[in-house]
């Protein structure tokens, strides 16, 4: 079910951030699809900002996982950046600790979900990012939950 459908600009992140915030209240797991250069870690980067991240946020490409410290309802907390790009199968992601991680409670960005599909729980927000050119993006969000 698509809840969220609409072009935007670099100057829209903040306000785009806090809607996808608040339209995924309570969903743990973000699936992140789109081409390269199409702005998924530059919205994972300000959702990370809106969140209370103060750690710089950066692709995961090699490092498969980055894990961020914030605080959630005053406790300490952290999330998990995931990027999957690199990932064959996924034996390759269990052995990542990718699974750990999608299972672990703690809010996943994961880039490149595609990749390895089969991993992910039951209930998670599937984000596509598309490239309309260099001043415009479109996302596509929608609510995943299979049973």
């Amino acid at each position: 079910m698509v809840v969220l459908e609409r072009q935007y600009g670099l100057s829209d992140l903040p306000t785009l951030a806090a809607e996808l915030i608040a339209v995924a209240a309570g969903i743990k797991v973000w699936a992140f699809e789109g081409e390269m250069g199409a702005g998924k870690t530059t919205l994972i980067s300000e959702l990370c900002k809106q969140l209370g991240v103060t750690d710089p946020v950066s692709s995961p490409t090699f490092a498969i996982i980055n894990e961020y410290a914030y605080l959630l309802e005053g406790l300490n907390s952290s999330l998990f950046h995931i990027d999957l790009y690199r990932m064959e199968d996924e034996d390759e992601a269990r052995r990542a600790g990718i699974e750990e991680c999608l299972y672990s409670g703690k809010r996943c960005f994961v880039e490149w979900p595609q990749r390895v599909p089969s991993i992910f729980p039951d209930e998670f927000i599937k984000i596509r990012l598309d490239y309309d050119g260099e001043a415009s993006r479109t996302i596509r969000v929608a609510s995943i939950k299979n049973d």
